[in-house]
């Protein structure tokens, strides 16, 4: 079977998506309504993760789901080369795209323990070398299901669908936006390591949680829905 090819480059991509459903990898997250699935695929002895919209309806799929493939591999390109960002990336068609595996659990699941702060000091540092080498921002770093804590114990970033480029804004509105996307690693640290955490990190956090309350898109970007109270 002839490689597919990226429309964009006229490049042959790695597999097909014949090949990839003919495989059926594991499934890492089925993907709720507008949520792309995720699916682990070996291919000549690699592994790597799709992410896939074909499984969602046919109007979402072919509109929110064609702009975040495009989006994020728009900006997987602006990262090529970086460590600590997932590399490889392509599209696998209009409705997916495709990465490097890498081995290791999301930070929702990682017991970090006396190396919380040597980890959230790395995870520090690639955001800002990702602000600087791409202009970019993050915006989901809140979630952490976003960032990997990988089999070395390094943090790797993962879903770039929501960023924002930084390059047109004044640069005033630039450096709002990535003292944003730093307090989603301040919470995190705040949480695991709180006496390491520092008074100048601290005081950026909460500023940020202060703006959090105005943010409009609750629900994505970090920002969580309030959930209703449950009668006791």
């Amino acid at each position: 079977m002839r490689p597919s090819t990226n429309s964009r480059r006229n490049q042959p991509t790695p597999f097909t998506r014949a090949q990839f459903e003919q495989a059926r990898g594991e499934v890492l997250r089925g993907g709720r309504w507008a949520n792309a699935a995720l699916t682990v695929h070996r291919h000549d002895g690699a592994l790597w993760v799709v992410k896939d919209f074909r499984p969602r309806a046919f109007a979402l799929r072919n509109s929110v789901g064609r702009f975040l493939v495009r989006r994020e591999a728009h900006a997987l390109r602006k990262l090529a080369g970086l460590a600590g960002v997932v590399q490889n990336a392509f599209r696998l068609d209009a409705h997916a795209l495709a990465y490097r595996f890498v081995p290791g659990v999301t930070l929702n699941q990682a017991d970090l323990g006396a190396r919380a702060p040597e980890f959230f000091a790395a995870l520090e540092r690639l955001l800002q070398q990702v602000h600087a080498v791409s202009g970019i921002v993050h915006l989901d770093v809140r979630n952490a299901r976003n960032v990997l804590v990988s089999e070395r114990g390094e943090p790797i970033l993962l879903d770039f669908q929501s960023h924002l480029s930084t390059r047109w804004l004044p640069a005033r509105a630039r450096r709002w936006a990535e003292r944003f996307d730093l307090s989603g690693v301040y919470k995190h640290w705040a949480r695991r390591s709180p006496e390491t955490l520092g008074e100048a990190r601290a005081r950026l956090l909460a500023e940020m949680n202060r703006w959090r309350r105005l943010w409009v898109l609750r629900g994505y970007l970090g920002v969580r829905r309030s959930q209703p109270r449950r009668a006791p």
